[in-house]
């Protein structure tokens, strides 16, 4: 039991030593990840040792998970046809829905397949199964990642703020737009606060189906609703992806003199990305996140994730690469003893 206790208070205190020198890591959310892992085994095991019925006590916890998952999918159902219903039909939008359907679909496929009991069937349910497990896995790690770094931010003292533009609503800033422009403004008041008159950089270019660009659109929500002096904002209206929004907003800093890091502000979902790109990037920028409406999150956290996937599809790889070797020793030993 002692062993158990030293060791989550092992891996808490290596958590937080690793996310209070540099918040914007994926590694963190592994940290995490197995803090809580090891936390929930010291419990486990307090409470089967001391308390009366504990094994049914655990056997009813492990039930309550079960149910959970399955609940779980069935709100991401849900939150798929609302996003539809309310924001329209497209493979972004129907994310939540697609990935509540696997949660409650790929369990059952899994073990119809192995049902089966022949080579193939063994081998692609017990692949379905490694794959949904270790999507899962890296699905933790990345809210472990991401949850954390939006709830505690870093408040840097900077004079330049960067917004992410966002697409524009009949060449008007969308509500999701606003709220990242209201947190430059907020931040803008904090800095104020501190002696520093930060120039605010908003940030995006012009879509195909846009009037004008992202970038000169927030300009004018900061100068005429916001309030912010004219000369204290610097739109750039050239970039097309999160990357550029960083690229050009730190050249366009730059040239006006700012020297960074700067504040990066964004919707609540989107800032581990944001972090994540600058420090890609070699920038020591901080993003810091506006508010979404609810039902906006699950759909837009699964498109996070996927884009954070994507710029670790090397180490995913890799690490599957285990579990494509227990698939295949299972269908040799399967095809040999048949």
């Amino acid at each position: 039991m002692l062993g158990a206790l030293i060791g989550a208070a092992f891996w808490w205190g290596l958590y937080l030593l690793v996310f209070h020198r540099d918040r914007r890591r994926v590694r963190n959310g592994v940290l995490l990840l197995i803090a809580l892992y090891s936390s929930l085994s010291a419990l486990t095991l307090l409470v089967e040792t001391t308390l009366p019925l504990g094994d049914l006590l655990m056997l009813g916890v492990v039930l309550l998970e079960l149910l959970g998952a399955i609940g779980l999918g069935v709100f991401m159902v849900w939150n798929g046809l609302t996003m539809v219903r309310k924001e329209g039909r497209s493979l972004g939008n129907l994310l939540s829905g697609l990935a509540g359907l696997a949660l409650l679909g790929a369990p059952v496929a899994s073990a119809a397949l192995m049902a089966t009991l022949t080579p193939l069937g063994l081998g692609a349910g017990a692949l379905l199964a490694l794959i949904s497990l270790h999507l899962g896995l890296a699905f933790l790690v990345f809210l472990c990642a991401s949850v954390p770094y939006q709830l505690f931010p870093k408040k840097l003292p900077t004079e330049g703020v960067i917004v992410h533009g966002s697409g524009l609503v009949r060449g008007r800033v969308s509500r999701l737009l606003r709220n990242r422009l209201d947190r430059a403004v907020a931040e803008r008041e904090r800095l104020l606060g501190l002696g520093l008159d930060p120039l605010l950089v908003p940030s995006g270019g012009q879509g195909a189906d846009e009037p004008r660009a992202e970038g000169a659109a927030m300009a004018q929500y900061l100068v005429e609703e916001a309030g912010v002096p004219e000369d204290r904002v610097r739109a750039e209206t050239a970039s097309r992806t999160t990357e550029e929004n960083l690229t050009l907003s730190h050249r366009l800093l730059k040239e006006a003199g700012v020297e960074g890091p700067y504040i990066v502000t964004t919707s609540r979902y989107h800032a581990f990305r944001a972090a994540l790109l600058a420090r890609s990037l070699g920038y020591a920028d901080e993003a810091v996140g506006g508010p979404t409406t609810f039902y906006y999150v699950p759909s837009a956290t699964l498109r996070e994730f996927l884009a954070v996937l994507s710029y670790r599809r090397v180490w995913l790889a890799v690490s599957f690469l285990p579990a494509l070797g227990v698939v295949a020793l299972l269908v040799r030993a399967v095809t040999l003893y048949a």
